[in-house]
């Protein structure tokens, strides 16, 4: 089964935007999901975002997003001005990118009362989500598995039903599924059309006791059916969107790049022929 695939950004981290475009050419990826610092160091030496829209859009890739932003818990008592100029920047750079969508994290710390911590941070979201609507950007939502707020699947499809933004919808991430308390049966309550996009990576094989969001492979080197999640979600939720392939990780991050790309391209191969 051919799926819509995008590369993510975040699995060669240590390529610089130029390496990586050629690498993108020469593997021939047709959608690309961008990291941020990677466009903030080209905006540091002169370079704009309609040089980098262009400079992709004459390559034939397209933008899918950028990634990522942060929304602070309340009890974290981050800066809200520092806060909203980041995600002002960020939203107004994917725009001038052309690119459709920014990825969402929620990071910070958790107080006694985790209700109204929730509460708060819908309120937030509900915000960020018009600010995002204004400039005609799509927010994905993504959890992060082990974290004290929005670290479960289940979390994170309670904020998209409460907050009931057309700007806000979900990003599964294969990993942080895995390695939290989060279960497939759950998508059932998530809103027709909510899903935004699906990040595909593998977990390392690992005790389970052990393993963390943070031990990432290549997809069909780990402990994840790859295939099997795919095809219930797509099931589940009718999603035909991108599936971004992103592995976080630093080992990953310390490979070749080529070698990345290389494998990544024989990992869909694989994943493709056992999905029906």
């Amino acid at each position: 089964m051919k799926l819509k695939w995008a590369f993510a950004s975040a699995s060669v981290m240590n390529a610089e935007w130029d390496e990586e475009f050629a690498l993108w050419k020469k593997y021939k990826w047709k959608a690309v999901e961008l990291w941020f610092d990677k466009i903030k160091a080209c905006m540091d030496k002169g370079r704009t975002c309609a040089e980098l829209g262009q400079q992709m859009h004459d390559a034939g890739i397209r933008p899918i997003g950028v990634a990522p932003a942060v929304v602070w818990t309340h009890s974290e008592g981050h800066d809200p001005r520092h806060e909203r100029e980041e995600l002002i920047e960020r939203m107004d750079v994917s725009v001038a990118l052309g690119a459709p969508s920014l990825t969402l994290v929620v990071l910070g710390k958790r107080g006694h009362d985790l209700s109204m911590e929730y509460q708060r941070l819908s309120d937030k979201l509900r915000g960020v989500a018009e600010m995002a609507k204004a400039r005609g950007l799509l927010l994905n939502l993504e959890f992060l598995g082990g974290l004290p707020v929005n670290g479960t699947m289940g979390s994170c499809i309670d904020l998209v039903e409460k907050i009931n933004h057309p700007s806000l919808g979900m990003l599964i991430d294969l990993c942080h599924y895995y390695t939290s308390a989060s279960h497939v049966e759950e998508l059932a309550r998530l809103p027709k059309k909510k899903l935004f996009l699906v990040h595909v990576d593998d977990a390392q094989r690992r005790p389970m006791e052990v393993l963390g969001c943070e031990h990432r492979c290549f997809p069909g080197d780990g402990r994840i059916d790859v295939p099997g999640l795919l095809g219930e979600i797509r099931k589940r939720t009718k999603y035909n969107g991108y599936f971004s392939l992103e592995l976080y990780d630093k080992d990953v991050w310390a490979m070749d790049p080529k070698e990345v790309f290389k494998r990544t391209a024989e990992s869909i191969k694989k994943i493709e022929k056992k999905m029906k």
